[in-house]
This record gives C-alpha cells, structure tokens and sequence, in this order.
C-alpha cells in the first residue's frame, strides 16, 4: 500500500527537477509536465555541446605546394619494358598520361592555374619541348618561372643536387648556376630541397656535404627545405642537423610519402595509422619546425587529405607523382588542375585555410 508520502500531488510535496529529467529525458512525451523552458533548461545543463571548447588542430593555414611537370613519361614505352601490362596500357608512343605539359607555354600555364586554385609554392623539372623528356635545364626552368611569375607570386622550390664523380652529392653548383641565372636573385630557387637521403642510401660524404649546402642556401637566401624517407631518417638529420645547430630558425621537416625512394604507401589500410604516429615523432625531434608531407603513388588522396586533418603545416601535390586519382579505381588523373580543386575543396570542406604565397612566405620565415 502507498502512502500519502509517495505522492507528491496528495502532500502537496513538488517533485525535484532532478527525478523529472530522470523519468522524462531530454525528449518531449505525451502529458509531459514540464513547460519548453524546462526541457530546454534540461538540454542545457546535462549536454551543453555549445559549451565545448574550441579544437585547434586546423586553426592555422596550410601551404600547398604544386609538383609539375615531373619526370613521369607523357607517352607509353614499348610493351616489353614492363613485366606486367599495366591495366589501361594501349601501345607505344600514344599518350600515358595527358596531364602532362610539354610546351614551355603549357608548363607555364598548369602552375599558374594551380595558383590560382590555391597552390601557394611550386615545384617544377621542366621538360624540353621537342621530346617532352624532363631535363635539369636552368635556362628551361627560368623560361617557365619568367612567364609563371608574369601572373602570379608563387614561391619556387627547387632541387639543386647533382651526383660527384667522387661518389657523393654537391648541392652548391646547381644552386649557383639558379642565382646566377637572375643575377643574383633567389626568384628560381626561394627554396632549396635538402633530401635525407636523395635515393635508397647515402651517397659518401653526405653530412658534410650536405651541410655546405644548407650553409650556402642560408647566406643566399635560400630557405632549405628538409625531407625525409623514414623515421631513421628524421632520426639523422636531427643528429646531424639539428642537434649540431646547422638548422636555421623556423626550420620546415617534410615527410616524403610514396616516392620510389620514400615511406611506401601501399599497406591499405594502415598506412595512414603510421603516418601520424611518425608525424608526433618527427615533431617531438624537431620542436620548432614546420611539419609537412609530401604524398605520391596510388595512395595520395587519402594520406593528403589524413596530413591535413592531423594539422601539418604543408602538403605536396601534382602530377609530379602522381597518375591514378584514387586508390581504388583506374582512372588516370586528367588535369594537374583537378588534383588541385579536389584538395582545396576539402580544406574548404573542413574550414582549413590555405595559404597565399604571401602567408607561406611568413610561415616558412622567408620575409
């Protein structure tokens, strides 16, 4: 039997707000006792989502940089060069890849449209126009630049290594060769790439020679860019970099993913796992750095778009690496444009600014 006790209308006793959001919820039902603001009151005390502080993972902007034309071939090679047809092979000489530019005009014209997307640096081996093969030309390459920069303020990456006869690597000559090809001025080689290491091994004399780069890229106002292709890698260059206090201020670390001689990217679905597990690494060995990846391979578009969302400060795209648009289907990438709009679109999508030419100027602290 209940007693006058066990029911607050006969005592005259209210009932707590507490034991009206246990037996009620959150949700309005029928004969609800309680008024809108009630309920709404309710909501705000036990879930307060607006309440929820601000995540600043994708707070900053993120620089995007454009690789084209690259050294893939724009035609197929005789059928016998490859030990399995790849899937959309046609026959030798038509066309492998119609992304890729061969005019000096066209080669021009793909990164001032990447610009103009949202690609804020650029990467360019250029390709001679009677063959389309990709060459080290400087006079090529300052053609390219002169015409690109008619349009836009992009920022010039560049590599300025070459292979010595006495079996190591000189990054000075082609640096020089860059300069002099502006009178001095850094306008074809803002910065210069400093690979760790630049094939499967080191050439002999690495550290040293590489290290009269990095000084010659400091005392000519050229930002050097740092890449690594494992965690042993970054592991090196931060002993024999970092640690000795040959990096500059501001230093830029970019993971080089899915180039033949980099992190591969074909372990699905895990690779994506191991890319941000290496990237904490790399920041906790390079605190003051900017933290970028450079993608390539079948791979690409999920591990770009996986570097943008874990927060890195630059990210490498274009044709330069790439070939198929996703990992899952054979559908060759038609345009560099369109590797660019789908990267930028995400970063939209996601509310991630992308960076200027000007902004990435600042950020890689080349003002």
């Amino acid at each position: 039997m209940s007693s006058s006790r066990d029911n607050p209308a006969e005592t005259g006793d209210e009932t707590s707000p507490e034991d009206v959001d246990d037996e009620y919820g959150v949700l309005k039902v029928d004969d609800d006792p309680r008024s809108k603001e009630d309920i709404i009151s309710i909501i705000a005390e036990k879930h307060p989502i607006e309440l929820e502080e601000r995540m600043h993972t994708l707070d900053s902007p993120v620089i995007i940089e454009c690789a084209s034309p690259g050294w893939q071939p724009d035609t197929w090679p005789p059928a016998d060069a490859y030990e399995e047809l790849p899937p959309n092979y046609t026959s030798a000489g038509e066309t492998r890849y119609p992304a890729v530019p061969c005019s000096l005009e066209d080669q021009a014209r793909v990164i001032v449209e990447a610009a103009e997307a949202g690609c804020a640096t650029a990467h360019i081996h250029p390709r001679d126009p009677v063959d389309c093969l990709g060459t080290d030309d400087t006079g090529m390459l300052a053609d390219i630049y002169d015409r690109i920069h008619e349009e836009t303020d992009v920022v010039s990456i560049q590599h300025s290594w070459e292979l010595t006869p006495d079996g190591s690597i000189d990054y000075v000559s082609k640096a020089e060769e860059k300069l002099a090809a502006a009178d001095g001025d850094n306008k074809y080689i803002e910065g210069g790439l400093v690979l760790w290491p630049p094939f499967d091994s080191y050439p002999d004399y690495y550290t040293e020679r590489a290290r009269e780069g990095i000084e010659f890229y400091q005392e000519h106002d050229i930002k050097p860019i740092y890449k690594v292709r494992s965690q042993y890698d970054a592991r090196r260059l931060a002993r024999d970099v970092y640690e000795p206090g040959y990096m500059e201020e501001s230093p830029i670390v970019i993971h080089d993913m899915g180039h033949p001689f980099g992190w591969p990217l074909d372990t699905d679905p895990w690779m994506p796992i191991e890319m941000v597990t290496n990237l904490e690494e790399t920041k906790r060995r390079f605190p003051e750095a900017l933290i970028g990846v450079a993608s390539g391979g079948r791979n690409w578009l999920p591990i770009t778009i996986m570097a943008i969302l874990t927060g890195v400060d630059y990210v490498r795209i274009g044709i330069e690496d790439y070939y198929w648009m996703y990992p899952h289907r054979d559908e060759v990438i038609q345009s560099n444009t369109d590797i660019v709009e789908k990267i930028v679109g995400f970063c939209d999508i996601v509310g991630r600014e992308v960076a200027t030419p000007a902004q990435a100027r600042e950020m890689l602290a080349m003002d």
